[in-house]
């Protein structure tokens, strides 16, 4: 993925990112990189770290003139391509959510279901 910083419509859709997470190798690893969200939704990244799909990694935007700092969230690693010439890799990334509790699970299974009128 080459971006061209100098296009205005490319960078609509770049965001200024720090992404820590384990490498590879199981090293704790912090990056700051572009994230590039597609009109699709895909979300992608390029490090110099080498990850491995299935991986969690945490994403944080960087922003530039607010006081208060985003919240890291969750992706998973859903591909990884290259090396590059330069020893990057691209990451393709597929956001988290959290699980139900096992309260929320429950209620759904004894919650009475409605017949239609």
């Amino acid at each position: 993925m080459e971006m061209h910083m100098n296009d205005p419509a490319e960078m609509e859709n770049n965001y200024r990112v720090e992404v820590s997470g384990w490498d590879a190798s199981e090293n704790f690893f912090v990056e700051k990189t572009l994230l590039h969200w597609s009109e699709h939704g895909d979300k992608d990244i390029r490090l110099r770290s080498s990850l491995r799909e299935g991986c969690v990694v945490f994403v944080r935007v960087l922003q530039r003139f607010s006081n208060t700092e985003a919240i890291p969230v969750a992706y998973q690693v859903a591909n990884v391509s290259g090396p590059d010439g330069e020893g990057c890799t691209m990451v393709r990334l597929a956001q988290l959510y959290p699980r139900p509790s096992l309260r929320q699970t429950a209620e759904n299974l004894v919650r009475p279901v409605t017949q239609p009128a």
